[in-house]
């Protein structure tokens, strides 16, 4: 299988390789959205998204050693979830962004930037679980190195694979068992004689239903001592072995089982680990994205996007641990005030939350609450990096059709918010 999303992904990134011009790179970074150009590949590469529906993640990145040597890329393009004509703000700043690059990659960073064969690896990320990713770099008639194109595998499918070779594995122990029982059975019933029907008696009694009858099953033809060296005897000996056989294979299919349920529990425990922000412990993307999914068009709810104010004075003034603590608090005032309500980290200083319910009854009151919060904190908090800030904007389901709808409108609000944030107390740059 693995070989197999080898062969897909060499392909895949041939195309995208084959849809870009190598003299345009930095002419991709600067226009981006705002290019044709630009907007055109990036529709071709959602349509190879879409034809390959094991891919997780495509992009273009520039990789790179910074001047302190840290392995990083520029990043030239990224698809999100779905295309859009109307990309947001935060996709647009997006674009010509620094990354920093993690391992297995990070150590190869000389290979990826050099040899022109593609780096196919397993890597592990906190919001996605485990990832096949294939990194294949590109260069110019003169073979100076230009970017690199990308795309991962959730190993997701990998896991069912294994969940369906252990659960075939019980069933051939299962029939195994059961044949081996039903043609001993069945030969004994058709075949014995006189001699026999004690063997048959015994046989008829028998009891299948737990591993304990298997043993007194065992238990009552070693009673019967039949002893002799003709064909009599050899049934009656190889009546024992099956039975001894089934036992043991019982006992396999026990432990097959058992651990067949201890993989579904990790596995469970894997999928709710893949859907919460490990910084802040709110639920991620994905597990946004899924609950949005489930919303119907005829129910009432609403959704409050935010966007943190100040990070990046907090993160350029203190250091980006202090960008993370200023992050976590301002989610804390956030779920703190929907308290009733799911709360996801969607982007690095983006945050949304579903209304249903209370929530969403109270809706404008508590809007209200949390931007006074906010308020009260830069009044009364001297210190910039406990001074918790965020604009937010929300739209419910009384103005708009659907889910995508109800995001854009807050998403739209909570950019106007923003505006005036910044026309109050400046913007840092």
């Amino acid at each position: 299988m693995v070989s197999e999303y080898w062969r897909m992904a060499d392909g895949i990134t041939n195309l995208m390789i084959a849809d870009l011009d190598f003299k345009k790179m930095d002419y991709y970074i600067k226009e981006n959205y705002s290019s044709p150009e630009y907007m055109r590949i990036m529709k071709h590469y959602y349509q190879l998204k879409h034809n390959y529906p094991d891919v997780f993640y495509m992009y273009v990145y520039r990789l790179y050693k910074d001047e302190d040597g840290v392995p990083s890329g520029t990043i030239i393009i990224d698809l999100e979830d779905e295309y859009t004509d109307t990309p947001n703000q935060a996709s647009i700043d997006w674009v010509g962004g620094k990354y920093i690059i993690l391992e297995p990659f990070a150590s190869k960073i000389d290979e990826l930037i050099t040899s022109k064969d593609p780096v196919f690896e397993t890597a592990f990320s906190g919001e996605d679980g485990y990832l096949l990713s294939f990194a294949k770099p590109f260069f110019d008639e003169n073979g100076n190195y230009i970017a690199s194109a990308c795309v991962d595998f959730s190993m997701e499918n990998l896991h069912r694979q294994n969940i369906r070779f252990i659960i075939i594995l019980g069933l051939i122990l299962t029939a195994v068992c059961i044949a081996i029982l039903v043609i001993a059975i069945s030969f004994l019933r058709s075949v014995v004689t006189k001699p026999l029907l004690s063997i048959s008696v015994a046989v008829s009694s028998f009891k299948y239903d737990t591993e304990e009858n298997l043993n007194e099953n065992l238990e009552m033809l070693k009673g019967l001592g039949l002893e002799s060296d003709n064909e009599i005897g050899i049934l009656y000996e190889s009546l024992l072995t099956a039975e001894e056989d089934s036992i043991y294979y019982r006992t396999k299919y026990k432990k097959a089982e058992n651990e067949i349920l201890d993989k579904n529990e990790k596995i469970n425990e894997l999928g709710n680990l893949a859907l919460r922000d490990s910084m802040t412990n709110v639920g991620n993307k994905a597990a946004f994205t899924a609950k949005i999914s489930e919303l119907l068009d005829s129910e009432e709810y609403g959704i409050v996007l935010m966007d943190v104010n100040d990070l990046k004075m907090i993160n350029d003034t203190y250091g980006h641990e202090a960008g993370d603590a200023y992050i976590i608090g301002s989610c804390t005032i956030l779920c703190d005030t929907f308290a009733h309500s799911p709360v996801f980290r969607i982007g690095g200083d983006e945050f949304a939350v579903i209304l249903k319910g209370r929530d969403y009854i109270n809706r404008h009151k508590l809007l209200g609450e949390v931007t006074e919060n906010f308020e009260k904190i830069r009044a009364e908090e001297d210190d910039p990096k406990f001074r918790f800030s965020g604009s937010l904007g929300m739209a419910d389901s009384t103005n708009c059709k659907t889910p995508r709808e109800t995001i854009k409108a807050a998403d739209k609000d909570m950019y106007a918010n923003k505006k005036k944030f910044k026309e109050k107390y400046g913007s840092y740059r």
